[in-house]
């Protein structure tokens, strides 16, 4: 098994040591140029844009033509650097619920927080455990047959591209807010910033950009909490206020609201966009990964609900460098989410384990620039489907959570406890998409986020059911329960042959 030596611990223990004394020169030179009078749009423009130069450094050093490097970081990625890129698409996530009507999330942040810490201790270990490099992975080894293979990956392409539509346009609106560009100007300007930090490394990429944007957007809660701490900034609500109004449970927990949070609980804790951490992890560490994980964002939710409010500008008193790294701080994550997606779409076909190790070696090139080139086409739709306004953020993770939960879980469920062969799963995926479209149908287009939600839970037991009786009838054949990876080809195989 591979054990990365301890000069490539040193080497990444520099780097990051690097972008942070990096990026803090770069927010005291923002603080440093409103000092010395300059104009204030361009002082709050720079906190973005010298998040976007970070991340295009970032996305250079990681670029990657090794294919166990680029599909799974090399499984070298330290655990505290895989619980700050945790952190920072959880972030992500709760920015892009956070920007629906009112600045309100429409799912309740309890069920949230349960299925965070589901994805962060179960889904993600166990998809580490089986040696993938992606949630696709692990549904092309256990059903491999061509037709069940390719419905799940047109599945997963959907929910991939709705996440990062999600990302990309709550990006979008903070480069409007803060950098004074029109919409399509920020749109290029979030296109090219998903380009350069996960095209070229692929998860490596991923991985290390989401890392320094949690790193980056600490820091700014940080010196938040340290202004409301020492009474320089405005004054802040308590903490225990704004934790409990966070995480407040409904005071009336009807039907419809515990279905509401059973569906966010399950769609969130089986969401791809949360396991490359666990992915990217050495072996037997993907719960420690997790574990940081949901420290880093128990911290970031104590800093930044004491913290935020201290230095966030309002139309009475509005501070250009407050302005500056809140809009870095909530533009880092916005970006981080939308990566997942760009990258969890680009990978929706997944390797067969079964035969990964003899098959990875050829024309490895070929296949990194075929998941480039999807990486590039899922960027440009999402710019696309953002300058329409076809969808916004938050509807746009419930819709992905939706089918997450109506198409994916159910399979993944079979994946991991049944019996069932490829049949089971796409007679799941057929249950599961017409109960779906049947209640879809019946909603209309007007459906609330919690009625989509709880249809899709509806929709998703529905497939479980259909699936796992489908499973009893027609197991799988014999020696088909063997399937799987009994090397882990991202360990294991010579990276010099992958190259």
């Amino acid at each position: 098994m591979y054990a990365a030596p301890q000069r490539d611990r040193d080497r990444i223990d520099g780097m990051a040591t690097f972008a942070a004394a990096a990026f803090l020169t770069g927010m005291g030179l923002v603080a440093a140029l409103a000092r010395v009078g300059a104009p204030d749009r361009l002082v709050e423009a720079l906190g973005p844009l010298i998040a976007l130069f970070g991340l295009m450094i970032i996305g250079v050093a990681t670029r990657t033509a090794r294919l166990a490097d680029f599909l799974a970081a090399r499984r070298a990625v330290p655990p505290i650097y895989g619980g700050l890129a945790f952190a920072a698409t959880a972030t992500g996530l709760v920015a892009a619920l956070e920007s629906g009507a009112n600045g309100r999330s429409p799912l309740p942040w309890p069920a949230v927080a349960l299925g965070l810490a589901g994805a962060a201790l179960i889904v993600g270990p166990l998809i580490r455990r089986a040696s993938a490099s992606a949630l696709s992975d692990l549904l092309a080894t256990r059903f491999p047959a061509a037709p069940t293979r390719w419905a799940l990956a047109v599945a997963l392409w959907a929910v991939g591209v709705l996440t990062a539509t999600a990302g990309f346009d709550a990006a979008v609106d903070v480069v409007v807010a803060h950098v004074g560009q029109s919409r399509r100007a920020a749109e290029v300007v979030v296109a090219l910033a998903l380009a350069t930090s996960v095209v070229p490394g692929g998860l490596k990429g991923l991985l290390w950009s989401d890392a320094a944007s949690a790193g980056g957007a600490l820091a700014i809660a940080a010196i938040g909490a340290a202004l409301a701490w020492s009474g320089a900034g405005a004054s802040a609500a308590p903490l225990a206020e704004t934790a409990s109004g966070w995480l407040a449970l409904p005071a009336r927990a009807d039907s419809a609201s515990l279905l509401l949070g059973a569906a966010c609980a399950l769609g969130v804790g089986a969401f791809f966009a949360f396991t490359p951490a666990a992915i990217g992890a050495p072996p037997t560490q993907a719960r420690r990964a997790g574990l940081y994980g949901l420290f880093f964002c128990l911290v970031g939710l104590a800093l930044g609900a004491t913290g935020f409010a201290a230095f966030r500008p309002d139309a009475a008193a509005g501070s250009p460098t407050a302005g500056a790294l809140v809009g870095a701080a909530t533009w880092l994550p916005a970006l981080a989410l939308a990566r997942a997606g760009v990258l969890g779409a680009a990978r929706a076909a997944g390797i067969d384990l079964s035969t990964a190790y003899a098959r990875m070696t050829v024309l490895a090139s070929v296949r990194i620039a075929r998941i480039r080139l999807m990486m590039l086409a899922v960027v440009v739709l999402a710019a696309v489907v953002s300058d329409l306004g076809l969808v916004h953020s938050a509807r746009a993770i419930a819709l992905a959570l939706a089918l997450n939960l109506a198409l994916i879980v159910p399979s993944l469920v079979l994946a991991l406890v049944s019996s069932g062969g490829s049949s089971a799963a796409f007679a799941a995926l057929a249950a599961g998409f017409a109960a779906l479209a049947w209640r879809g149908f019946a909603a209309g287009a007007s459906a609330s986020l919690s009625e989509i939600l709880i249809d899709a839970l509806i929709a998703g037991a529905a497939a479980l059911l259909v699936g796992a009786a489908v499973g009893v009838v027609a197991p799988r054949a014999a020696g088909a329960s063997k399937r799987g990876a009994r090397l882990d080809p991202f360990i294991d195989l010579p990276f010099e042959a992958s190259e």
